[in-house]
């Protein structure tokens, strides 16, 4: 491992939505899940979403971006108020803004009325915890003046607690933002949507019994994400995962050394002046990981024995005397974090992000299925594909087992869309590998009509979300794309490999960060084939493609990541010579785990 990474397990993650969407369910509470702590990642926002929580809640316009770029339309909430120079920005990106300035109220409903929308706000009140809020005496004469801007609706009132002052969250408090809501709502003649009780530090009272009733949202990031390790500090929820983050380095040196610097003392690099015990002789070592990445005093070793001892900008300190088992040089040292020194290894751009799904991925799959139009099933019939399958360990299996290895040969692109629907539906998070010379992302026609060949990928975009996300999506063997193709493609999150980009870093590693990147979050991928993206003998059609080596390779390489789930071929059509479809039925076994020896 090359640089320190983070790996970011989204079955766990989607677990704890889920278990506190339950919660609050019962109590009538309706959560938003809160992604800053990610960074606004797509795959994360989509567990919580799988989880139940009722939209997204985030604090920065990139992440929004980031989120909106990735296919995501759930309600999304503004956690902090923009400067007034990104209001149009707010108004045309975010649903509900969490709000307390009336001048910046005003110019949003400004923006807001030019741009004939309206915008949701929550007002918010401040309790004790001196962040942002109104203060109650001014309650009254500030909703007074919110109502005469008609570019802006109360959606409702809200509070945060514990993040500034560490005031936490109690019936007494709580049941003060109720009456306050009350107050809005008989000065506004209508019910409130939101009455927001606080973020993830609202939970241990929910969890007492203690939630005043009127209470109906709660924003919660860290309870979902960390498991509640910075919320329920005395006694863990245990319904709760507190393991979906881990972040792990490399040892660069192991060394035994005194326990106390020697020399003269002064200040360190960040203008601190360390304290050190001398414990005699101890074995210390360095880890790839600094203040640069980390708040290292948020780090707890997964390992036992060892601990952490401070950090340098690039350099993590760690006493491995009791390290249990023990640690050499170039071996991986992990840590869990908590919230803080998740926030910050989260932004550094030096340690690698990696999703993941922790549930049974073994790559053992054992049954097939086959599905093809009428010529689809002349070649499956002639190159003898199913029996070749099965000489290959396969056995039949139902199409819609979650387990089978589902193949689709169809003469038209277009067809292969509902195959596509179906497996991300059946597999709920699913990544695609689209291996074709041409980019088929030209404009879209009518939606009720199956969409032009040269158009799939372009419906696949809008219609495949939430199940296949594009930033699962990758594009292999590109050769031919229109102006306007070139341009949504430079505009998309889709990851693409041209053939010339082919050619600089070669066919194995393209498909290695194909497979990486269709992998990351998903339960594994689709990988769809176009006969044209490969360059075989005797036949025009892919000339300047992939080579029928590289191909077979792509294929290997699919089957034995263990990540393949369902495979579809396009252009098998009569014009199509004999030849070209005995490559295809062979590659068809390569996908399937064929090897030469």
């Amino acid at each position: 491992m090359s640089d320190p990474q983070i790996s970011i397990d989204l079955a766990r993650i989607e677990h704890n939505a889920r278990t506190v969407v339950d919660l609050c369910r019962a109590s009538g509470i309706t959560p938003f899940g809160v992604t800053k702590g990610t960074c606004g990642m797509p795959q994360v926002a989509r567990a919580m979403l799988r989880g139940g929580v009722r939209g997204i809640a985030e604090s920065r316009f990139e992440n929004i971006r980031r989120l909106r770029d990735a296919g995501i339309d759930c309600p999304i909430m503004l956690l902090r108020s923009p400067p007034l120079t990104r209001v149009e920005e707010l108004v045309r990106t975010v649903d509900i803004s969490l709000q307390s300035e009336l001048q910046l109220m005003r110019e949003i409903s400004r923006v807001a009325e030019r741009l004939g929308r309206v915008h949701d706000i929550i007002l918010m009140i401040d309790l004790g915890d001196l962040r942002e809020g109104i203060w109650p005496n001014d309650l009254v004469p500030t909703v007074e003046a919110i109502l005469e801007l008609p570019g802006v609706r109360i959606a409702g009132v809200g509070t945060n607690l514990t993040c500034f002052g560490a005031i936490i969250p109690t019936r007494e408090n709580l049941t003060q933002l109720v009456a306050h809501a009350q107050t809005v709502e008989t000065m506004t003649g209508r019910p409130l949507d939101w009455v927001s009780g606080g973020n993830s530090s609202s939970l241990p009272l929910l969890l007492a019994g203690g939630m005043p009733s009127g209470i109906n949202n709660l924003r919660v990031g860290e309870a979902i994400l960390q498991g509640g390790r910075d919320t329920f500090l005395t006694e863990p929820w245990q319904a709760l995962d507190r393991d979906a983050f881990e972040l792990t380095g490399e040892l660069l040196e192991v060394k035994t050394k005194p326990s106390l610097p020697i020399g003269q003392s002064g200040i360190d690099a960040f203008g601190n002046v360390p304290v050190f015990v001398d414990e005699g002789d101890r074995l210390r070592g360095i880890a790839n990981i600094g203040r640069e990445d980390v708040i290292a005093e948020g780090l707890i070793p997964t390992r036992p024995g060892v601990r952490v001892l401070g950090a340098s900008s690039d350099h993590l300190v760690l006493d491995l005397t009791e390290a249990d088992p023990p640690l050499a040089v170039g071996e991986n040292v992990s840590f869990r974090m908590n919230y803080g020194a998740l926030l910050t290894v989260m932004t550094s751009e030096y340690v690698e992000k990696v999703p993941m799904r922790d549930v049974r991925e073994t790559g053992e799959v054992k049954t097939y299925a086959i599905e093809t139009d009428a010529i689809g099933g002349a070649l499956v019939v002639v190159q003898d594909v199913a029996q070749r399958i099965e000489h290959l360990g396969f056995e039949r299996g139902a199409e819609d087992a979650d387990k089978t290895l589902t193949l689709s040969i169809r003469a038209r692109k277009r067809d292969v869309l509902p195959f596509v629907e179906e497996a991300g539906r059946r597999h709920d998070a699913l990544g695609l590998i689209w291996i074709d010379s041409d980019a088929a992302m030209m404009p879209d026609g009518e939606a009720g009509l199956p969409p032009p060949d040269n158009a799939v990928l372009s419906r696949m975009l809008t219609r495949l979300p939430p199940h296949i996300a594009p930033e699962n999506i990758v594009l292999i063997g590109l050769r031919n794309a229109a102006p306007e193709e070139a341009a949504v493609l430079k505009a998309s999150c889709l990851r693409v490999f041209t053939m010339a980009e082919i050619d600089a870093v070669g066919l194995r590693q393209a498909m290695r960060d194909a497979i990486t990147l269709a992998s990351a979050g998903t339960r594994g991928f689709h990988l769809f084939y176009a006969p044209t993206a490969t360059d075989m003998s005797g036949w025009s059609g892919g000339i300047g493609g992939i080579t029928v080596r590289e191909t077979h390779s792509a294929m290997e390489m699919a089957a034995l990541s263990g990540k393949l789930r369902s495979l579809s071929i396009s252009g098998i059509d009569a014009a199509l010579p004999s030849p070209i479809g005995a490559e295809c039925a062979n590659f068809i076994l390569s996908a399937f785990g064929k090897t030469i020896l």
